[in-house]
């Protein structure tokens, strides 16, 4: 039953996508989802459980229509976020969250379908497709969107697992950039004149500790705490972050506290400073890698060409570390509780240019905030563990159990 619904659902979306959708019931869904209680609320109070990747699938793909239509054609991804961020609970609402997205890991289209489904059939997927909620969105999106995604951490852990909540449902989840550089968003924004152009106008609002990504979460909060209280409701204030969009959480944090907002729940997930500081960390180790590793490519070539059995040093790649940021990464004085986990192993960080190009990426604790530090059982295992902390399960199992205590 639940396949056919969605299936006659996404028949009119992609519909009214390819053209001027003319149905009456299709623009009440689109354009009044918390007005119009009695076709959403009641379609997703009576479906079932989704226990299959089939099911998955077919539900993400209609509301990544639904979002893809409010897309329409715009291209700046500040000017998306607005769109596809309504920025209102309901009745029913018991937290916001308020996402920051690591560097180059924020894809407009991607959160704000899981957010729309997560509304829907938040609760309702069965625990075991945790993992497949992702990996699911990711081939969604290039399959319809025709390129690869911009990897997130967030969606793929803390979001996923949010989404196998009983209560999530209750839950208003809204993402945002954390780049304080257009330049620094993916190879895309690198590439765009337009984001050359801005690099001065980018330099001053990051300066006043105001970027776009930060503008718009703080117009987001305000619109939604003016609604919460036409409304009458008290919705715990939570936020979240991968990355540099740790540093980010800190400066929100702080816009909130001039604002009087008290935030009831910090959890950061690895977090370092700004991305533009952090690569001037880097530049110079990158530069010194030739003489730094001149044991390991001499030994290397050596057995490769000679045929000796040299015992070959690890490579020493150049990284973030871990460092005391106190000034930066720190727990603000109206958050009443900050999670912080963070890893000192990775040395694949974002995976670009090869050995020559590639830099670790270290998370750093936040000063006075609970912090725990994840361990990887082997020096392989961490290779990659600033993406592979997302998913690990004491960081997933610590966010289930402190959303599950505000949402009582």
């Amino acid at each position: 039953m639940k396949l056919f619904i969605f299936s006659f659902i996404l028949l009119f979306s992609v519909s009214s996508f390819a053209e001027v959708g003319d149905c009456e019931w299709e623009q009440d869904l689109l354009n009044n989802q918390h007005e119009g209680l009695l076709n959403r609320k009641t379609i997703c109070d009576n479906l079932e459980k989704v226990t299959t990747e089939a099911e998955l699938k077919n539900a993400l793909e209609y509301f990544y229509w639904e979002a893809r239509k409010i897309m329409d054609t715009e291209t700046d991804r500040h000017k998306i976020n607005k769109k596809l961020n309504k920025c209102e609970p309901t009745k029913e609402s018991k937290a916001l969250v308020i996402a920051f997205e690591g560097t180059g890991a924020y894809e407009p289209l991607i959160p704000a379908t899981m957010a729309r489904f997560n509304k829907c059939l938040g609760g309702k997927v069965d625990p075991k497709l945790r993992d497949k909620i992702y990996s699911t969105m990711e081939k969604l999106y290039k399959e319809k969107r025709g390129k690869e995604r911009k990897w997130s951490g967030l969606n793929r852990g803390v979001m996923s697992e949010l989404l196998t909540m009983k209560q999530s449902r209750s839950v208003d989840w809204y993402s945002f950039p954390s780049e304080e550089s257009e330049i620094l968003a993916g190879i895309d924004e690198a590439m765009d004149l337009k984001s050359w152009k801005g690099i001065l106008r980018d330099a001053k609002k990051s300066i006043q500790s105001n970027p776009k990504g930060i503008q718009n979460a703080r117009d987001c909060i305000t619109q939604y705490l003016a609604k919460a209280k036409e409304l009458e409701i008290k919705p715990k204030i939570v936020v979240t972050s991968h990355s540099s969009g740790g540093r980010s959480l800190v400066k929100f944090a702080e816009h909130m506290k001039k604002a009087g907002v008290d935030i009831d729940l910090a959890f950061s997930v690895d977090p370092v400073i700004e991305a533009h500081h952090a690569i001037e960390e880097v530049i110079p180790q990158i530069a010194g890698e030739p003489y730094r590793n001149k044991e390991y490519w001499a030994k290397k070539k050596s057995n490769e060409v000679l045929g000796t059995k040299y015992a070959v040093p690890e490579y020493s790649f150049s990284a973030v570390w871990t460092r005391d940021h106190k000034k930066k990464l720190y727990k603000a004085s109206n958050v009443k509780v900050h999670k912080n986990y963070y890893q000192t192993q990775d040395r694949k960080g974002l995976d670009l240019g090869g050995d020559i190009g590639r830099f670790g990426i270290r998370g750093s604790q936040m000063h006075n905030a609970e912090n725990k530090h994840i361990k990887f059982k082997t020096f392989k295992d961490g290779w990659g563990g600033h993406g592979d902390i997302n998913s690990d399960s004491e960081v997933l199992e610590d966010f289930r159990e402190s959303m599950d205590a505000l949402l009582k």
